[in-house]
């Protein structure tokens, strides 16, 4: 379902449902009604002449069949797989969106393998479900399920194995790369289970890199030819699994002549279209300079938005390679790699500032960095005080020592961003980068990166701190020979560091990685390719004006430019809804699950993923537009945790919001899978004068925790229920009954707290009130300072998505609000 609708931002609503929770389970594939005679029999029919189709270029005893889906109809994929045998084999799938009168349907795809046995086998299983006496004591036809859903059996060809959605099938006499996936069976001795395709391919004349990478079902291999050649090659392999167009990779752009690469800068300034106004969201650059004379940047960067805190530095990046430049270039544009070889339009909404914060020939003392770093945002609000701002700064201290412990920088971060007052609108969202890890030798990966702790001020519990993952493996050959990538496509970069060290009571950092790139492995050894990095502005822009770029620094720029795009979008967001849609949209990749789900790993190892990878890489389409069929309500409140009773200080206000809920259909879906996503954001104010720092407390102002309704419990039990934990200042805030996925114990660190709920839609119906209660903090138990009748916002966002997407939540929740959805 496209994500084309605005989230939805509710204020001050109130309502109630009582429930009493339905059984789970229910199968996701719902067969529609067949005649079964006539669909039995076409199938039977399809079958024979995909299968003679097929056969008709290869003698071989096996034969790639697709089975097409009708429209909005799920495939029983798992029931084209033989776990026992393996005479039938499920290969892959695609989903192909259709648009019929109007309206976007799907229809699937599956790509199955079938040997002689395997023939036979489905021949089988088509004459069970035309054979009355076979019918289940219900009446049902046996292998309903399987056969209902499928429209169509034809044989597969070369563009049913292709993955690309937004990518044409290339011609048949067009010579380019492929990508090809091939089935991996031996993953303990697999280094010459590809040997015979590759003799295969070099028989006929085809190209073929060395480099290839190892998943844990497939081999990938990169080869060059024609479609029509591929054709007759491993398309008759019976080892085939999918297609892919490689990624363009960095070191195209940066090995190009000066000439060539302006040409290719030209064409990306002439294709990008400024849509900045004074009143634009601002990214200011906390850094070494910006050289603002790059053709991708004049136009973004005026004269007067840069500053120097020092003015005998001036603006210039003074970084002997340039750093502040190709931050810039990753805020405006992100990784370069993906869009210059495009021929679309760009559309850029967001303007840079520049305050120079550092000097390599004159660097200030580590320990008044915070102070500096006060002084450089100061002046940024001089230079445009009235407009939105998002704070980059991907400058750290050289080593983890604080492992989570706030120091003055850190604790100046904490500052900034939290404001003069914990309701004011002087709150900045502030991006800040994780640190890099230094790896000399390929056995230091990863477990240099585990000991490696988050550098300073990363551990400031208001910033947005960033880490590092790759999805780039593509090493050339020719330069590198017989070169690997060290790290799998969606693990961790190897500049990220974590909080794996840190004390359990501190922030889970990093909250977000992005694209940080990779080191490779060429004789055993690393090497460090610009196609394993990020490519961006350079900053010698005349005699290079492309420039490999990555690390932290890099993911660093990419998440500010995915924060200025949301708050462009959304400018009455406040930076803590901001902070929290990025981190709510997140997700991690197969290969930081260990190619597991979410819910299958044991809470130690849940704690150590989120102590690595935060809550994963942020989905710019889902943090910025809900669907019909995953829908976004947005709170933004205020309350006053504490109060003074007496000569006490105690817990004062608690909030239970009663949620427009898509109730009625949710309890249509019964016992269809769906998921709930909550994430509650709020800055808090430091203080690092209390040295108590064994308990977070007495560093954070105040902590905010949220609970929700069980299914069948009564508003009253519920209210009572967080009441008294509210009251218990040593609960941990865990209740069996919610069932979160991530659990309170490991989420309630720091001032964002996320968690996901899986379960049955019509569990999920009357789970539509949650509360939002104080802990302890500094302002509750510093009474002297007096803060206790201080008020704090808090962001809540509240994410259900269902995978059927023939339903509208949306709708229904908008239906039921009388509200102006802000833009």
């Amino acid at each position: 379902m496209p994500r084309n609708l605005e989230h939805i931002i509710i204020s001050g609503f109130v309502s109630t449902e009582q429930y009493t929770s339905p059984n789970r389970g229910r199968d996701r594939v719902i067969p529609i009604d067949r005649n079964r005679n006539s669909h039995g029999n076409a199938l039977m029919a399809q079958l024979g002449m995909a299968i003679r189709a097929f056969n008709q270029h290869s003698d071989n005893d096996f034969v790639y069949l697709e089975f097409v889906s009708e429209k909005d109809c799920l495939l029983a994929f798992d029931s084209f797989e033989d776990g026992v045998s393996g005479d039938h084999r499920f290969v892959s799938s695609k989903l192909e969106k259709v648009v019929i009168d109007g309206q976007e349907q799907r229809l699937y795809r599956a790509c199955v393998y079938l040997n002689t046995n395997g023939i036979s086998k489905f021949l089988k299983k088509i004459e069970a479900y035309l054979n009355p006496e076979k019918d289940s004591p219900l009446g049902n036809p046996k292998n309903k399920k399987l056969l209902n859903n499928i429209a169509a059996i034809q044989q597969a060809t070369l563009a049913s194995f292709w993955q690309e959605d937004e990518i044409e099938f290339p011609g048949q006499e067009e010579e380019v790369w492929w990508e090809i996936w091939l089935r991996r069976e031996d993953t303990q001795n697999d280094a010459r289970e590809d040997e015979s395709i590759i003799n295969t391919f070099l028989d006929h004349l085809i190209e073929v890199a060395e480099r290839r990478l190892l998943f844990p079902e497939h081999i990938v291999r990169m080869v060059r030819t024609t479609a029509r050649t591929l054709s007759t090659s491993i398309l008759y392999s019976d080892k085939l699994a999918e297609l892919r167009k490689p990624k363009e990779a960095a070191d195209f752009f940066t090995g190009l002549e000066s000439d060539d690469a302006n040409d290719w800068v030209q064409d990306l300034k002439n294709r990008t279209i400024n849509r900045t106004t004074n009143d634009s969201v601002i990214v200011c650059i906390l850094d070494t300079g910006v050289n603002r004379g790059h053709p991708l940047l004049e136009d973004f960067l005026p004269e007067d938005n840069m500053d120097s805190i020092k003015s005998e530095w001036g603006t210039a990046d003074t970084h002997s390679h340039g750093h502040g430049t190709p931050m810039a270039g990753s805020i405006l544009y992100g990784d370069l790699t993906d869009i210059i070889q495009d021929t679309s339009n760009i559309e850029i909404f967001h303007r840079l500032e520049s305050v120079k914060l550092i000097h390599p020939n004159n660097p200030h003392q580590p320990e008044l960095y915070g102070a500096v770093t006060e002084e450089a945002v100061a002046r940024a609000i001089i230079l445009n005080p009235l407009n939105k701002r998002i704070i980059t700064m991907a400058i750290t201290a050289t080593d983890g020592r604080d492992r989570g412990k706030p120091s003055s920088w850190s604790s100046a971060v904490d500052k900034i961003a939290f404001g003069e007052e914990g309701t004011s609108n002087d709150k900045s969202t502030f991006c800040v980068s994780g640190g890099n890890t230094v790896i000399n030798y390929v056995t230091e990966y990863p477990s240099k990166n585990f000991e490696e702790s988050i550098h300073d001020p990363g551990q400031a519990f208001n910033a947005l701190t960033i880490g590092a993952y790759t999805l780039k493996t593509v090493i050339d050959q020719n330069i590198f020979r017989g070169a690997t990538p060290l790290v799998n496509a969606g693990g961790m970069s190897p500049s990220n560091s974590t909080s794996l060290s840190w004390d359990n009571s501190w922030a889970i950092k990093p909250e977000l990685v992005m694209e940080g790139g990779n080191y490779g492995i060429h004789n055993n050894g690393l090497i460090d390719p610009d196609s394993l990095r990020l490519l961006s502005i350079g900053k010698n822009f005349r005699t290079e004006p492309l420039f490999s770029f990555g690390d932290t620094s890099g993911a660093t720029g990419m998440a500010s430019r995915y924060a200025a795009l949301l708050t462009s979008q959304y400018p009455a967001l406040w930076p803590e809804t901001i902070k929290g849609l990025l981190v709510h949209s997140a997700n991690w990749t197969p290969e930081m699950l260990g190619n597991r789900n979410i819910s299958e790993l044991p809470k130690t190892e849940l704690k150590e993923l989120l102590r690595i990878y935060g809550y994963g890489v942020p989905d710019f389409q889902k943090a910025v537009r809900s669907a019909n069929n995953s829908l976004t309500l947005i709170a933004q409140e205020s309350l006053t945790p504490y109060r003074l009773d007496g000569s006490a200080v105690k817990t004062n206000d608690m909030h239970l919001h009663e949620l427009p809920w898509p109730a009625e259909v949710l309890t249509e879906l019964f016992d269809n899978e769906v998921s709930l996503t909550i994430t509650l954001c709020y800055f808090i104010e430091p203080n690092p004068g209390n040295k108590q720092y064994t308990q977070s407390y007495y560093y954070q102002s105040h902590g905010l925790r949220f609970k929700m309704i069980d299914a069948g419990e009564s508003f009253e039990n519920f209210r009572e229920r967080v009441n008294r934990e509210a009251r218990d200042e040593d609960s941990n805030g865990s209740y069996p009954g919610e069932s979160w996925i991530v659990g309170a114990q490991i989420r309630d660190k720091g001032s964002i707290h996320k968690d996901i709920w899986k379960g049955s839609a019509a569990e999920l119906a009357t789970r539509n009130v949650i509360a939002i209660n104080p802990v302890n903090g500094w302002w509750k138990t510093r009474k002297k300072l007096e803060r206790y009748n201080n008020a704090v916002r808090y962001s809540l966002i509240i994410s259900i998505d269902s995978p059927d997407n023939n339903i509208d939540l949306y709708t229904s929740v908008l239906n039921q609000i009388d509200i102006s959805i802000q833009p």
